[in-house]
C-alpha cells in the first residue's frame, strides 16, 4: 500500500538518518531498477558512462562495448570531440593553421603512405589527413587498412556517414574482420542513430568471435535496451553458465516479458535517423507493458508497416489490435490485414499465441484459448501471463489436473517476481530478497540462475538472511557439468493434453464492444450528514513532520470501521478506530463506540467499556459466544483485542493476555465459523514485520525528505487463524490449518470469508499488497472439524484465478467487494489497487473459477489513475442493478512525481450492455467533488429508511456518513433478510439466499471480513420488479442444508432462523 523504497539507517538505534536515497516509485517495468545504461550529463552534450558491472577485466576501456554502446550514441568516443556531423573543416575543434584546406587535386598531392597519413591524423591535421587518405583509397582500393584509417579520420571530422561507409568497406574487404574494426563500425552505427544496425553487427561479431564474453554481454545489453530481451536470452544464458553474469544480466533473465526499453537510445535514434521507425517498437513495448495499448498501437503500426517481417513488432501489433478490438471497423480491417501478412516465423514468438488466446477468450471459446496459451507456454514456460490464462481455460474445459500443475508454476513465477521487486526496492542490496529469488529459481527448476543468485546473495551487504550460505551450498551441491538450464521435471507444457485441444481459427466476426464510456448522469445522490447527526470522529494519527506528508508506513492505511447493532434495537451503531500512538504499545487515543438513537449518534465509549488504546487497524463484528449479542474483534499493530458484548450495553475484554504473537501487525480481521464446528473462529490478515518497520525512513530520487516506505522493504508476515473452543476460548491453529511452510506470508490488507466456492465448506480470500492474493479453501478430505478429522486449508489463489490480474501480475491489493456483479447468480470480487494499477474485477466464469474481466466491464481505464482502499457493492437507487463505490486517496504525498495525494471517491453504475460507467461527481453530491484520503468503507442503512447509506473513514478528515437521498425506483421493491444459524454457527456466515419473483432470480450471500479493515451491516438486500405473485425463497445454510421459506412477501424485512420454514417479519424501517 506504499510506494517508496528503503534507505539505510547508519545509526544502530534506527533513528532514520539516511545513508542513501531511494526511489519514490514502485519497482516494475515502469521504473526498471538496475538499468543497463547509465546516462549522465557531459560538457556540451549528453554523454553515457558505462556501468561498472559491464566492464570486463580482459578488455581495455577503448574496446569496452558498453562504453561504445551509448557513448557512440552521442559521439563521446569521437577522436576530436562531440558535435553534429559536419563536413566543414572549420568545424574540427583541433583545426590549426597547418590544417587549412589544400585545394590541390589528389593527383597533384605528393604520394603518401599509410604511416604519413597516420602521422597527420595524430598531429590533428585532419583535413590534410583526409586528402591524403583519399589518395591512398584511389591507389590502394583493396587495402582494408587504408579504408579503416579513412574511417578513423572521418570520425575525427565528425562525418558519421563517411565513417560508416569506410569501415564497412574495410570489413567487406577483409576475410576475417578484426574485432577492433567491427567495434568501430558498430560505434558509428550507434552514433548515426541506427541501433538495430549495431545489433546486426554485434551478432556478426559474436558469430565470428564466439569466445568473446564482453561482446556477448554487450549484445545482450543492446538487445535489452531495445526491448528485445528474448533475443538477448541466448547471450545471457551463455554468460551465466560461464560465470560472467552480473546483477543486471541476472535481473533481465528473471522475466523476459518485462521490457528494458532505454528511452535515451530510442529517442536519439528517432531524432537522428527518422527514416527508420523501429525504435518506436521499443518505446511501444514499454507502453504495452504498462497496459497502455492505445498509446502503443500507433508506434507498433508504423514499425509493422515499415518492416512486416520484424517478428516481435508484428506479434505485439497483433496483440494491440486484439486488446483494443471492438465494433470499430478500422480495427476490424487492421486485424484482417495483419492476419494476411504474418511473417513466416511468427508462430515462434509467444506473444502471437497470447494474442490468439486472448482473441479466443473474447469469442468465449475456452478450448481454443487453452490451445493457444499452451503453445505460448511451450515457447516460454516462465511467461506468467500465458501460464495464468492457460490454467483458467484448462479448468474451464474440465482439465483440472493439468490446470493445477500450470497454476502452481504460475504461482512460483509470481513469487519470483515479488522477490525481484523486493530486491529492486533495496537498490539491489538486499541479501534476504536475493535468497528469495534463488529459492524461487530453484523451485522453478532453473538451477544455473538459482546458483548465481545464491552466490550473489552471499555478498549482499544489507537486509541480512542468515541462511544465505546454506542456500548457496544446497543449490550448488545438486549441480554438475551435466546440469541442464531448465530441469525437465518442472516443466508443465508436457502435462497439457494439446492433442485434445482444437487448432487455432481466427474468427473475426461478432466480437462484442469493449470501449469505455465516462461521465454518466443519474438520479443517485448522497449527502454527508455525519456532523449534524452527532457522528464526530477522526481516525487520529500522530502528526507528520511535514504537514500531511511524511507518513510512516504504519500510519498510511489507518481508519478501521465496524457496524454493530450493540443493543439489538435495529438501529446500526458504529465502532471507529484511532492510532495516534506507537505501534505495539497502548498509548493511542481510544477507539470510539457511537450508539445510534433514532438516526442520531451518541458517543458511549466510556460507559460501554470498549476503550482500546492499542494501535488499531481493522474491526470485525460477530457473535463469538453465540449468545445473540454481537461482539468486537479489534485488529492492532500489537496485541489484538477481543471485546465480548454483555448484552446490557457494556463489553468485557476477553483478550488472551498470554498471546505469544502480540507484536504482529494485523490489518483486517474476521469472525466466522471456518472449520464448520458451529463455533466462531478468528482470522487475522497480517501485513509486514522486521526489526526496523517502526524506524525505517525512505527517500525518493527526486525528494530529500522522508515519504512512506513501500511494503517490499519489509518481510511479509504470515496470516493467523484461531479456532473457537467450547469453553469460549480460542487456540492458534495457524500451523495446522494454514501450514507451517510460510506460504501464508503475503502482506495481507483486505479480507473476505464465506462459502465462496461451490464445494462445501468456508473459504477465505485475502488481498495481499504487492504479493499474490491468497484463496484458502478446505481440502476435500478435511472439510469440517466436526467430522472428527484434522481440518486443513490449502492455498488455491492461482488455481482459482484470483491471485493475479490477467497479465499474471501480483498487484498492490487492498480492499475487496464481494457480490454478484454481473447478475448471473454467483459471487464476483472487485479488488482495489495502487495508482497506475486498475482495480480488478474477478468474474466467476465457472463454478469456483474466476478470471480478470476488468477491461470487458470498462472498469480499467477510469480506476487506473486512482489509489483505492475500501470498496463495496450496493444498489443505491433500488433498481436491481448493483453500483460500485470506491474510496480513494494516496499513501503519502508523492505530488512531486505527478501523483495526486488527495483523491475523490468514485461511483460506477452498470449500463444496459453490462459495462460499468463512472457517475458524474457533481451529480452525486458535494462529498464526491471533494478530495480526500479515503480508507475504510462500509454500507449501512444508518437512518433505517430502507435505502443503503455508506460510511467512509479518512486520514486527517472526520469520518463521513453518506446518507442516501436517491428517489426509490418506482417499479422495484426492496426485501431484506437477516439470518440466524442454529445447527450452524449463529452468525451463519456463508449463508446464501435465492429469491425468485416474476421470472427474476437474485442470489445474495452473507460474508464476513467485508474488505478493507471493516465490518458492514449484516443483512441481505434484494431489489426486484414490483410484479404480482408470491416470492420463492431458498436458503442454503453454511452446513449445506437447504430450506424453502413460506410466506415471504416482496417489500418486507425478515428474520430467518435455521430450521424454521416460516420467516419472522419485523419492522426495521421508519
Amino acid at each position: 500500500m506504499n510506494s517508496n523504497g528503503p534507505s539505510r539507517n547508519v545509526n544502530p538505534s534506527h533513528n532514520a538518518e539516511p545513508a542513501s536515497t531511494l526511489t519514490a516509485s514502485r519497482p516494475s517495468a515502469r521504473c526498471f531498477r538496475g538499468r543497463w545504461l547509465e546516462v549522465r550529463s557531459g560538457q556540451g552534450s549528453m554523454s553515457v558512462i558505462p556501468s561498472t558491472a559491464y566492464r570486463s577485466p580482459e578488455r581495455s576501456a577503448d574496446q569496452d562495448w558498453r562504453r561504445f554502446l551509448l557513448a557512440s550514441v552521442l559521439g563521446l568516443l569521437c577522436l576530436s570531440g562531440c558535435g553534429d556531423s559536419n563536413d566543414d573543416p572549420a568545424a574540427a575543434p583541433n583545426a590549426s593553421p597547418q590544417a587549412l584546406p589544400d585545394n590541390r587535386s589528389p593527383d597533384e598531392v605528393a604520394p603518401v603512405d599509410l604511416t604519413t597519413v597516420e602521422a597527420l591524423a595524430r598531429s590533428g591535421n585532419f583535413v590534410q589527413a583526409d586528402q591524403a587518405v583519399r589518395s591512398l583509397m584511389i591507389r590502394q582500393p583493396d587495402d582494408p587498412a587504408v579504408w579503416e584509417l579513412a574511417g578513423d579520420i572521418a570520425v575525427a571530422k565528425q562525418d558519421t556517414n563517411a565513417a560508416i561507409d569506410r569501415y564497412q568497406t574495410a570489413a567487406d574487404q577483409s576475410r576475417s574482420p578484426a574485432l577492433k574494426l567491427l567495434d568501430k563500425l558498430g560505434r558509428q552505427w550507434m552514433n548515426a542513430g541506427r541501433p538495430f544496425e549495431s545489433v546486426r553487427l554485434l551478432e556478426r561479431i559474436v558469430t565470428t568471435y564466439p569466445d568473446d564474453l564482453a561482446t556477448r554481454r554487450d549484445l545482450a545489453g543492446l538487445l535489452s535496451a531495445l526491448a528485445l530481451q528474448r533475443r538477448a536470452a541466448e547471450q545471457l544464458r551463455y554468460l551465466v553458465q560461464h560465470g560472467q553474469a552480473g546483477v543486471d544480466e541476472l535481473v533481465v533473465l528473471t522475466d523476459l516479458s518485462r521490457p528494458q526499453t532505454d528511452p535515451e537510445i530510442c529517442n536519439y535514434a528517432l531524432k537522428h535517423a527518422p527514416q527508420d521507425p523501429r525504435p518506436l517498437y521499443s518505446l511501444a513495448r514499454k507502453a504495452a507493458y504498462e497496459d497502455k495499448w492505445t498509446d502503443a498501437l500507433d508506434g507498433l503500426r508504423k514499425v509493422w508497416e515499415f518492416d512486416p517481417k520484424f517478428v516481435e513488432a508484428s506479434a505485439f501489433y497483433g496483440r494491440a489490435l486484439v486488446q483494443l478490438h471492438g465494433p470499430n471497423q478500422e480495427h476490424d480491417e487492421a486485424l484482417q490485414t495483419w492476419l494476411q501478412s504474418l511473417p513466416p516465423t511468427i508462430e515462434q514468438h509467444p506473444q502471437y499465441w497470447v494474442a490468439a488466446g486472448l482473441w479466443a477468450e473474447k469469442q468465449t471459446q475456452p478450448s481454443m484459448a487453452a490451445s493457444a496459451f499452451a503453445r505460448a507456454v511451450a515457447l516460454d514456460e516462465n511467461d506468467g501471463e500465458a501460464l495464468n490464462h492457460l490454467a483458467i481455460n484448462l479448468a474451464q474445459i474440465g482439465f483440472g489436473e493439468a490446470s493445477q500443475s500450470v497454476a502452481k508454476r504460475a504461482a512460483l513465477v509470481a513469487q519470483l517476481r515479488a522477490a525481484v521487486d523486493s530486491f529492486f526496492f533495496w537498490r539491489n542490496r538486499s541479501q534476504r530478497a536475493a535468497v528469495e529469488v534463488a529459492k524461487a529459481m530453484s523451485a522453478l527448476g532453473r538451477p544455473w540462475e538459482a546458483a548465481s543468485w545464491a552466490r550473489l546473495a552471499v555478498a549482499m551487504p544489507e537486509d541480512p538472511d542468515l541462511s544465505a550460505r546454506d542456500v548457496f551450498d544446497q543449490i550448488r551441491s545438486r549441480m554438475d557439468g551435466r546440469t541442464p538450464w531448465q530441469e525437465p521435471a518442472e516443466l508443465v507444457s508436457d502435462k497439457v493434453p494439446l492433442s485434445d485441444l482444437p487448432d487455432l481459427v481466427w474468427n473475426t466476426d461478432g466480437e462484442a464492444a469493449t470501449s469505455e464510456a465516462v461521465g454518466q448522469e443519474s438520479q443517485i445522490r448522497f449527502m454527508d450528514q455525519a456532523a449534524e447527526r452527532g457522528l464526530r470522529h477522526v481516525c487520529a494519527i500522530a502528526p507528520p513532520a511535514d504537514g500531511e506528508a511524511g507518513l510512516w508506513i504504519y500510519q498510511s492505511g489507518a481508519g478501521g470501521a465496524g457496524v454493530i447493532d450493540m443493543d439489538l434495537d435495529g438501529w446500526p451503531d458504529f465502532y471507529l478506530s484511532a492510532c495516534d500512538g506507537t505501534p505495539q504499545q497502548t498509548n493511542s487515543s481510544t477507539n470510539r463506540l457511537f450508539r445510534n438513537l433514532d438516526g442520531r449518534f451518541r458517543d458511549c465509549t466510556d460507559d460501554s467499556g470498549t476503550s482500546d488504546l492499542g494501535f488499531t487497524q481493522g474491526i470485525a463484528v460477530g457473535d463469538i459466544n453465540s449468545d445473540g449479542f454481537p461482539d468486537l474483534y479489534v485488529a492492532n499493530f500489537g496485541r489484538n483485542q477481543l471485546l465480548q458484548n454483555n448484552g446490557d450495553g457494556t463489553f468485557t475484554d476477553v483478550t488472551n493476555p498470554q498471546d505469544p504473537d502480540a507484536g504482529r501487525w494485523t490489518t483486517s480481521v474476521a469472525i466466522a465459523d471456518i472449520d464448520g464446528d458451529a463455533l466462531a473462529d478468528l482470522f487475522d490478515a497480517n501485513y509486514v514485520g522486521g526489526d526496523d518497520v517502526l524506524t525505517r525512513q525512505c527517500f525518493g530520487d527526486e525528494l530529500d525528505v522522508h515519504r512512506s516506505c513501500g511494503p517490499l522493504v519489509f518481510p511479509a508476515e504470515p496470516d493467523q487463524v484461531h479456532q473457537g473452543q467450547p469453553d469460549g476460548g480460542f487456540v492458534d491453529r495457524t500451523d495446522r490449518w494454514l501450514g507451517a511452510d510460510g506460504s501464508s506470508a503475503g502482506r495481507g490488507l483486505g479480507l473476505v470469508v464465506g462459502d465462496l466456492a461451490p464445494q462445501p465448506g468456508m473459504e477465505v480470500y485475502v488481498a495481499n499488497d504487492m504479493s499474490a492474493n491468497h484463496f484458502w479453501a478446505p481440502t476435500a478430505e478435511r472439510r469440517s472439524a466436526s467430522e472428527g478429522r484434522d481440518f486443513q486449508l490449502v492455498e488455491q489463489g492461482a488455481a482459482r484465478g484470483l491471485a493475479f490480474n490477467e497479465r499474471s501480475l501480483a498487484q498492490a491489493s487492498m480492499g475487496i467487494a464481494a457480490n454478484d456483479a454481473d447478475g448471473d447468480g454467483d459471487l464476483d470480487f472487485l479488488v482495489t489497487h495502487f495508482t497506475d494499477e486498475y482495480n480488478t474485477l474477478y468474474v466467476q466464469i465457472a463454478p469456483g473459477l474466476w478470471a480478470d474481466r476488468t477491461t470487458g466491464f470498462a472498469l480499467a481505464r477510469p480506476t487506473e489513475p486512482m489509489l483505492a482502499y475500501g470498496t463495496q457493492w450496493l444498489d443505491a437507487d433500488g433498481d436491481g442493478n448493483l453500483e460500485l463505490l470506491v474510496a480513494n486517496g494516496n499513501v503519502d504525498d508523492f505530488s512531486h512525481n505527478g501523483h495526486a495525494y488527495r483523491m475523490p471517491m468514485q461511483m460506477f453504475a452498470r449500463r444496459g450492455d453490462g459495462r460499468f460507467v463512472p457517475l458524474k461527481a457533481d451529480g452525486l453530491g458535494d462529498y464526491f467533488v471533494s478530495q480526500r484520503l479515503g480508507r475504510a468503507l462500509v454500507t449501512v442503512d444508518a437512518d433505517c429508511d430502507g435505502r443503503t447509506d455508506a460510511l467512509v473513514t479518512h486520514l486527517f478528515d472526520p469520518v463521513s456518513l453518506l446518507i442516501n437521498q436517491t428517489p426509490p425506483a418506482p417499479d422495484h421493491v426492496r426485501t431484506t433478510f437477516q439470518v440466524v444459524g442454529t445447527r450452524s454457527h449463529r452468525d451463519a456466515i456463508g449463508t446464501t439466499v435465492e429469491l425468485t419473483r416474476g421470472g427474476q432470480t437474485v442470489t445474495r450471500q452473507l460474508t464476513a471480513g467485508d474488505g478493507y479493515q471493516c465490518s458492514q451491516q449484516r443483512r441481505l438486500i434484494f431489489d426486484l420488479l414490483a410484479t404480482d405473485g408470491p416470492a420463492s425463497v431458498t436458503v442454503t445454510w453454511p452446513d449445506g442444508s437447504r430450506e424453502r421459506l413460506a410466506g415471504v412477501k416482496a417489500g418486507g424485512d425478515y428474520l430467518v432462523i435455521q430450521g424454521e420454514s416460516e420467516p419472522h417479519r419485523w419492522v426495521l424501517r421508519r
